[in-house]
């Protein structure tokens, strides 16, 4: 049963609003919001927090603007200051090949989003309940997602909650009627074209044939999901770097978790997963134990991984720079910084040919006794990736030096008395970053 000691007791139990929040509530008009905002606003007394009601007409409906004056009026009843705006959803549907309930979506959020921030808010509630979730289930079940993926929302996602998301329709009609709240009814709701709607009043209805306690068999179903969740996301404590754009990590020791972890960030960094294919294809090469291999999830966007390190994003092409070694100079070659100054490695000029050269490795690059860089990278576990990038020191013969991997001693200065004869190299990595 929805009532206000119940949803404070939700709010508590799941951490969802605490003192002093600013909080932006998405209101449509209809019952779910309306009860929402009017449940928020009973926490003002006791948690001195401040709302924000933000309602959007999608410009489908020719009776919209009604909406939009009724959320205002019922916003000045309970003194929350009421922010509007207006979009043309089927214009913008068309004009970027979406469907009408994507481009709604997109163009709600970011009216959200925007109102967020110019309002200073540090939450967004939205009104999803449990016959949402109910339905977001079946949606995604029907498009093959796993069982992380199954419920598509949380009761706390980022600065995002959903405080009626344990409350059914007809709990949340109830309160409603109790406590007089009056609400508009959107028509396109009933319309079955709209794939939410099909499964609102064409699926959901026969499951309950079944079980007349349908939505609440999926909600213990989601709520096991949310706690094994929980239980996964602890044991990816993985420390992620930025490298160009590119995210950065070690490789988890556990396939299964590695592969989990990689579908995650993938969508929070980058806003989708990698088709369960190259999740699968991913798992199989791990499973054969090869250090080094890279796999595309999408155009020249994937993952490649070497000797245990990662790189997740657009593959890092090799990048040609060549400097000429100047005192007193920094360059920036992200993620390193090459600081050129007399402290760090200190060359003697005395012991080069030619001037000094800062640039990238090259393949068939040698020591003055003929080995191969490569050779070293290997036997060093330097990561492929970092391999095109990292800075490499030399002169018209040979190479001198490369950061954490090789340096002729030969070349080192051992006096430095005279201070005009030698060059230093100081090259740090950014972000506590290491290989």
């Amino acid at each position: 049963m929805l009532d206000i000691k119940t949803f404070h007791e939700i709010l508590k139990r799941w951490q969802l609003v605490e003192k002093n929040d600013k909080i932006l509530v998405a209101v449509s008009g209809g019952v779910d919001s309306l009860v929402l905002l009017y449940l928020l606003n009973s926490l003002k007394k006791d948690l001195n927090i401040e709302l924000v009601c933000a309602t959007l007409n999608h410009g489908i409906r020719e009776s919209a603007y009604k909406d939009v004056e009724h959320v205002i009026s019922f916003s000045n009843k309970l003194g929350i200051k009421c922010i509007t705006g207006k979009v043309d959803v089927p214009k913008y549907a068309e004009e970027n090949k979406l469907s009408i309930e994507e481009a709604a979506r997109k163009l709600r959020y970011e009216f959200l989003e925007r109102n967020i921030k110019t309002q200073r808010c540090n939450k967004l509630a939205v009104a999803h309940n449990l016959n949402d979730l109910v339905e977001n289930v079946l949606f995604r079940l029907s498009r093959g997602a796993g069982p992380f993926g199954l419920p598509g929302m949380k009761p706390k996602n980022g600065n995002t909650i959903r405080p009626l998301l344990f409350f059914s329709k007809d709990e949340i009609l109830e309160f409603a009627k109790k406590n007089g709240i009056d609400y508009v009814i959107d028509e396109t709701n009933l319309n079955t074209i709209y794939t939410r709607n099909f499964i609102r009043h064409e699926i959901v209805p026969l499951f309950k044939q079944l079980n007349p306690s349908f939505e609440r068999s999926v909600k213990r179903l989601i709520e096991n999901i949310w706690d094994l969740d929980e239980f996964i996301e602890k044991q990816l404590n993985v420390k992620i770097y930025k490298i160009r754009g590119r995210l950065y990590f070690d490789v988890l020791d556990d396939t299964f978790l590695f592969v989990e972890f990689i579908r995650r960030i993938t969508i929070n960094y980058y806003g989708k997963a990698p088709d369960k294919e190259k999740l699968d294809r991913l798992k199989g090469v791990l499973s054969r134990r090869k250090t080094t291999f890279k796999i595309s999830f999408w155009n020249n966007f994937g993952l490649e991984v070497s000797y245990g390190k990662a790189l997740l994003g657009e593959f890092l092409l090799k990048d040609d720079f060549e400097y000429v070694v100047h005192k007193n100079e920094t360059i920036d070659l992200d993620p390193f910084v090459v600081k050129l100054e007399n402290n760090g490695i200190i060359i003697n000029k005395d012991k080069i040919k030619g001037e000094l050269i800062l640039r990238n490795w090259r393949n068939g690059d040698k020591t003055k006794t003929g080995k191969k860089i490569k050779e070293i990278f290997v036997s060093k576990k330097i990561p492929s990736f970092l391999r095109r990038i990292i800075p490499v020191f030399a002169d018209k013969e040979k190479i001198i030096y490369i950061p954490k991997v090789y340096i002729d001693k030969e070349c080192l200065c051992k006096n430095l008395d005279d201070k005009n004869n030698v060059i230093g190299i100081n090259v740090q990595l950014k972000g506590g970053f290491s290989f």
